[in-house]
């Protein structure tokens, strides 16, 4: 546990260090999408209860939830690549799975600590507030896991990390833009309402949606939280595999 703290505390150091890009990237960024599709394209798309902006909120959210581990987790496997420093963490007198959960567990934390900045920006610009807090929690953990495992196996497969990164901002685009995260899946007509449901943002945005307005169009909620449940399990080993193959020898 002190190894993850230790390292949850470099990602501070680093985040107070470059504090205007961090006040860009996780307050600034999603604000202006706030006010840009909440306030101003939601007075001109009226979409049931709550209007558009209802359902706009919890995707921006959702970005920034499935964002921030890649965030995290890249900065530890870039600077240990360039500057050395995985050395370091691989001779500390802990296991290499260690070294693992606790960099997904540093991708988690800043996952949630972006739902939170991001909720709190959509309560003060569109005054939307969780109607259902627990699910809320639920769904972010959920991404925020699934996400940080994803990004450890997209960028310890290829060659470089850098690679990884390039792979990995390309399945974003994909992911925000077809992903629902700008409309809900009821908005969509097939196939592109088919293709959503094999994107896991998919099911982030939908779980935001029955967290923020549970009377409104969503996915139902078993079968979401059970999907990312199952996809989490199954990246796991996945993940864990890609690691201990890159750094188990160090062959970078």
């Amino acid at each position: 546990m002190r190894f993850a703290l230790t390292l949850l505390y470099r990602n501070l150091i680093i985040a107070r260090a470059d504090a205007r890009y961090t006040f860009i990237r996780t307050v600034l960024q999603p604000a202006i999408y706030l006010l840009v599709f909440g306030l101003v394209v939601g007075r001109l798309m009226p979409n049931g209860a709550g209007g558009y902006g209802a359902i706009v909120a919890p995707g921006i959210i959702a970005i920034s939830v499935v964002s921030a581990p890649l965030i995290a987790i890249s900065s530890y496997l870039l600077t240990g690549y360039y500057f050395r420093t995985m050395e370091e963490w691989l001779l500390a007198p802990v296991s290499l799975r260690t070294v693992f959960l606790s960099m997904v567990f540093a991708g988690l934390c800043s996952s949630l600590v972006n739902a939170l900045l991001v909720g709190g920006l959509a309560w003060a610009i569109l005054g939307l507030v969780p109607q259902s807090p627990g699910l809320l929690l639920a769904v972010v953990s959920g991404g925020g896991l699934l996400f940080s495992l994803l990004v450890m196996l997209v960028l310890l497969i290829p060659e470089r990390p850098e690679k990884g990164q390039e792979l990995f901002a390309l399945l974003m685009m994909v992911m925000t833009f077809l992903g629902c995260t700008f409309y809900s899946l009821e908005m969509l007509d097939e196939p592109l309402r088919s293709l959503a449901l094999l994107l896991p943002t998919t099911y982030v945005s939908e779980g935001l949606r029955a967290a923020y307005l549970p009377a409104g169009p969503h996915l139902a909620v078993r079968p979401l939280l059970l999907g990312l449940g199952l996809v989490t399990l199954a990246l796991y080993p996945a993940a864990a595999w890609a690691f201990r193959r890159r750094l188990g020898h160090f062959t970078w």
